[in-house]
């Protein structure tokens, strides 16, 4: 299965549409689909986003009951958030304003790859968690060598 993969920085413009890269559309038509499923991250200042097949098996985790039951917490936050996006003749969704202010897009959004999804950024905080991690990984590189 093909994967999204790459970092794209595109204009939203003030309805809020946002074109979704050209290689991210492909995975999504490689599946049959003319759409996306996005939802509010639940841990940070972005969106996730993937084909809404990624979903389906998300569905299953939740109980189809009348009285409350343990289950998948995670999962129900997820379903609860979770939009469906055309994507129109250009490529383009809009994404509806208590999107736009989760992830704090204001004039660019940044598609980020992550494999089976993808995020969408605002630029500054995306290069900031970037950074983060380089300065991880670097640390723990180092680490390694050290103990060898």
């Amino acid at each position: 299965m093909k994967a999204f993969f790459g970092t794209f920085t595109n204009k939203v413009d003030a309805k809020g549409r946002v074109s979704v890269p050209a290689p991210f559309r492909a995975v999504i038509q490689a599946r049959g689909l003319t759409s996306i499923a996005v939802y509010p991250a639940l841990f940070g200042p972005y969106l996730e986003g993937a084909g809404f097949d990624r979903f389906e098996d998300l569905q299953k985790q939740i109980s189809d009951s009348f009285v409350p039951a343990p289950g998948n917490e995670d999962a129900e936050l997820i379903m609860g958030e979770l939009r469906e996006f055309p994507l129109d003749s250009e490529g383009r969704v809009v994404l509806p304003d208590e999107f736009l202010a989760k992830a704090n897009l204001q004039g660019q959004a940044v598609f980020y790859g992550q494999g089976p999804r993808f995020e969408i950024w605002e630029p500054a905080a995306l290069e900031a968690l970037k950074e983060a991690k380089r300065a991880r990984v670097a640390a723990a590189t180092l680490a390694r060598r050290g103990n060898t």
